[in-house]
């Protein structure tokens, strides 16, 4: 659906735009679907990985920014991290993983591969800080689609810093690095506390994927050929994809989207492996986006197969009310979760396990 929706130049007026922060070893290629209609500020603090991603970039809205994003130093939020730094050191399980060590013992051997180490702290960085709101201003960027943030620990200040603009810019969505084992304290970056800033913002968790690190004390199989997540081990880290909600529009107190943003929204529900909500924006706000889009055409390019068939949207729908029980497993051949380009690639990157169509690890 997404493919046909670019090709259509719905967005051609109002192009996509993503935030990604941590932007080590480029963008991922998902987000390339969006091109001609792509519009990208990626940050991150390595200056010759900058410098060598700006070199190589092809398209020309694309832009590599070095330095920190996050919030002035001296902000209380820095002084409430010191003040919490005691009670952190209690759930901070890091140093006691089998990563941890072997990361450890290659950066004493010289190692200055990233794709290998995974340690981007031993590169030469750009120390000064980006504050969004600042930035978006003074960049001329009035409204942001897709927001990435993978900084290894510092995600909850970057949502921080872009807070003052996440509701004026109506951000859809955004995909956020977590850990689920720091502690309580309101200052470190932890799931609870992530989700409860977005939350009071009208995001819901859409989806979820889980790494898991072992203990240096039975070291377990690496998922890939980089010194990064294991094969089993605790959950430790995980991306998590937070989007609006753009059906309710009569009790939605943050904001009603229009047409161009529930198409957008639409986009990265399918991006996401969640056609089910793109489908339901689709047949909800049919009103609003049949304006800018063939609504039948994009719901049947969201529908699987049934029983090994193509079958057309509405076709799909009647055969669920009429025999649910097709559905259950086994019953010929079984719905996808979720309808993949026949070009994807199977190979994600290292955090990443929810994009379909990612092709570096």
């Amino acid at each position: 659906m997404l493919q046909e929706v670019v090709r259509s130049g719905v967005f051609e007026a109002d192009p996509f735009v993503l935030i990604d922060v941590g932007c080590g070893l480029g963008i991922d290629d998902a987000w390339r679907l969006f091109e001609p209609y792509l519009r990208v500020h990626a940050f991150d603090p390595q200056t010759e990985e900058i410098r060598r991603l700006a070199a190589t970039e092809g398209n020309e809205h694309v832009h590599y920014h070095a330095g920190f994003v996050g919030l002035p130093q001296g902000h209380p939020f820095h002084v409430q991290q010191a003040k919490e730094s005691a009670s952190a050191a209690y759930f901070d399980l890091w140093l006691r993983t089998s990563t941890a060590q072997a990361l450890e013992r290659y950066a004493t051997k010289g190692a200055t591969d990233l794709e290998e180490t995974n340690d981007w702290r031993l590169r030469d960085l750009d120390r000064h800080r980006i504050e969004l709101p600042s930035f978006l201003e003074e960049q001329g960027v009035l409204s942001v689609d897709f927001v990435k943030t993978d900084t290894d620990g510092d995600d909850l200040e970057v949502l921080l810093s872009l807070e003052p603009a996440i509701d004026r810019a109506q951000v859809l969505g955004l995909m956020v690095e977590t850990t689920f084992t720091s502690s309580a304290a309101e200052g470190t970056h932890t799931f609870h506390n992530m989700d409860r800033l977005l939350r009071r913002h009208g995001y819901q968790l859409a989806t979820l994927s889980v790494n898991r690190y072992s203990r240096a004390a039975l070291p377990a199989p690496f998922v890939y050929s980089i010194l990064a997540q294991t094969t089993w081990g605790q959950a430790m880290w995980g991306d998590a994809i937070y989007i609006r909600d753009g059906v309710q529009a009569q009790d939605d107190p943050f904001g009603d989207l229009g047409p161009t943003k529930l198409v957008k929204l639409a986009c990265i529900a399918e991006l996401f492996r969640m056609p089910d909500i793109a489908a339901e924006i689709l047949v909800k706000r049919s009103a609003i986006v049949g304006r800018l889009v063939d609504i039948d055409k994009l719901l049947d390019l969201l529908t699987p197969p049934l029983g090994g068939q193509r079958v057309r949207y509405r076709d799909y729908i009647a055969a669920f009310e009429s025999d649910p029980t097709l559905f259950y497993p086994g019953r010929g051949d079984d719905p996808p979760p979720a309808p993949e380009a026949s070009e994807a690639s199977s190979a994600p990157r290292v955090h990443r396990r929810l994009l379909p169509w990612s092709s570096r690890r």
